[in-house]
């Protein structure tokens, strides 16, 4: 199955983005047509600790105990949606912060330490997991949309992350993170589809 770790945004943190995404022109799918971007629904938005892609069913049960033994030992994390920007002019995201006292000065922090932990446990496991150190993967963010075809999209997608440029969200407390199954094309109008094959408390 193809899986990921993550976090789910609080109901008060998506109605707050909704609201913004909503000033700028986007954060919704028409029902007709092909447009530009397709917007993740908010039910689906989430901050990627981990993907792993492929595991076999076989090893989820160790991979789950790996995981809760790891994330048990870490403290519930205090966060906020900031700013945006778009990768490789294909995908627009929002930026994750941290309290700042949580950041250390070589650019670590508890939420990037995180990241790399769950990655090295899922190591092991998944048959095409991301590269470590790829770009996206350093940088902690929530997907917002992509692009269906990066070249009508690119004066769209700029134009939405220079508008959300300034956007800070409400602040939040982590204290769940999800193993979650994907099903690529099962959702709602060809999107992915999400269940959680595990809930891992922090701390």
């Amino acid at each position: 199955m193809r899986l990921f770790v993550g976090f789910f945004l609080p109901e008060h943190v998506n109605a707050h983005l909704a609201m913004a995404l909503e000033a700028v022109g986007g954060g919704h799918n028409p029902g007709a047509g092909r447009p530009a971007l397709r917007w993740v629904q908010p039910k689906q938005r989430h901050i990627t600790l981990g993907f792993y892609g492929e595991v076999s069913a076989g090893a989820v049960d160790e991979l789950t105990s790996q995981l809760e033994s790891e994330l048990a030992s870490v403290e519930p994390l205090d966060l906020r949606l900031r700013g945006a920007g778009v990768f490789s002019g294909r995908t627009l995201w929002a930026g994750v912060q941290e309290q700042s006292a949580a950041v250390h000065s070589n650019g670590s922090s508890p939420l990037i330490d995180l990241m790399r932990q769950v990655d090295e446990i899922g190591a092991g496991y998944a048959r095409n997991a991301d590269l470590p150190g790829a770009r996206e993967r350093r940088r902690a963010h929530l997907t917002l949309a992509r692009a269906r075809d990066r070249r009508k999209a690119a004066a769209q997608i700029r134009s939405h992350a220079e508008a959300l440029a300034v956007y800070e969200g409400p602040r939040w407390k982590v204290g769940t993170a999800y193993l979650v199954a994907s099903e690529l094309g099962a959702g709602k109008s060809g999107a992915p589809f999400y269940s959680t094959v595990a809930e891992l408390p922090l701390g």
